[in-house]
């Protein structure tokens, strides 16, 4: 009983040690991040994906003496699996994309939206650069934070359904843009059921990967057919009938790619011999399952005033 209570210790993240990375990552991506990235894009965000995000979570653990390989699910993904989820995170895309409309239509009845800049490469140097740092790193790196760290602490105490929903919520929370919301909880939720699916980290980092990937290469070429400058200039939609008819569209899109998302699923779940992965269990939430998100809500407040008003 006491050595299988010492495994359980080693193989998990508690909730109180999540959360207290989770807020002082937080912290630190909205200042040192900020701040680094303001003087030099590439190089900042290096700094905020490695140094930041993943060395301070992947050393604790080791020193703490946890199992890395349990806790950040360290195994190999079969071969096959691998173009299934790039075509996944690829059918993803529309659903994103009408997740973020939404926010940013909010926004709109509110008040005025802000265009974040969205780098974008011009040549073919700059596009492999920023695929391996925009694509890459935050794939890695916010992958092991997430789906790793966070995944495992929330599943061992909730369960992997709410597990899931929960690292889903603070990943999209963990991005601080408004505008930048609802469609990273999507992602972070459907990268999680792929890491539980396949049991191996590697399931969201691919995706990640390809999600990223996507955005950074349709940037590329819409910058080599575009006689418009659009290196670092967002999307904007003048009036909120614009926006209605691009989330109409994008919507039927969406729908479309549904019935893809539900065929690539259940492969995976045929492969993997599982037929149901999330058990219908009571939520029991307690003051430390609010935390993160309660101080989170806070930053967005604070975020959200300096930003728009």
């Amino acid at each position: 009983m006491i050595e299988q209570e010492q495994m359980e210790t080693r193989n998990q993240l508690t909730i109180s040690e999540a959360n207290t990375f989770f807020i002082i990552l937080a912290v630190l991506f909205l200042t040192i991040g900020g701040y680094v990235q303001s003087r030099e894009l590439i190089s900042g965000l290096l700094i905020t994906e490695f140094g930041i995000m993943a060395l301070p979570i992947l050393i604790y653990t080791a020193i703490r003496k946890k199992s890395v390989k349990e806790i950040f699910k360290f195994r190999k993904l079969q071969l096959k699996t691998i173009p299934k989820i790039i075509v996944l995170a690829a059918l993803m895309l529309p659903a994103v994309a009408v997740a973020n409309l939404v926010t940013i239509f909010i926004i709109e009845l509110l008040g005025e939206s802000i265009v974040s800049p969205v780098p974008t490469a011009s040549s073919p140097s700059e596009f492999l650069l920023l695929f391996a740092v925009i694509a890459g790193s935050a794939g890695i790196c916010e992958e092991l934070f997430f789906r790793g760290a966070i995944l495992n602490a929330f599943e061992s105490d909730l369960g992997k359904k709410w597990g899931a929903i929960f690292s889903g919520l603070l990943f999209g929370i963990f991005h601080f843009n408004p505008q930048n919301l609802f469609g990273p909880i999507l992602l972070g939720i459907m990268f999680a059921y792929l890491v539980q699916l396949t049991g191996s980290i590697f399931a969201g980092v691919i995706a990640h990967i390809t999600n990223n990937g996507l955005a950074v290469t349709l940037g590329y070429v819409n910058n080599l057919f575009s006689t418009v400058d659009t290196s670092s200039s967002g999307v904007t939609l003048n009036s909120p009938s614009a926006l209605i008819a691009v989330m109409g569209f994008y919507l039927m899109v969406a729908f479309v790619c549904l019935i893809g998302i539900r065929a690539v699923l259940r492969s995976l779940r045929k492969q993997y011999s599982v037929t149901k992965l999330w058990v219908d269990e009571p939520l029991t939430l307690k003051f430390k399952h609010y935390l993160p998100i309660a101080l989170s809500l806070v930053i967005y407040a604070l975020v959200i005033k300096l930003a728009y008003f």
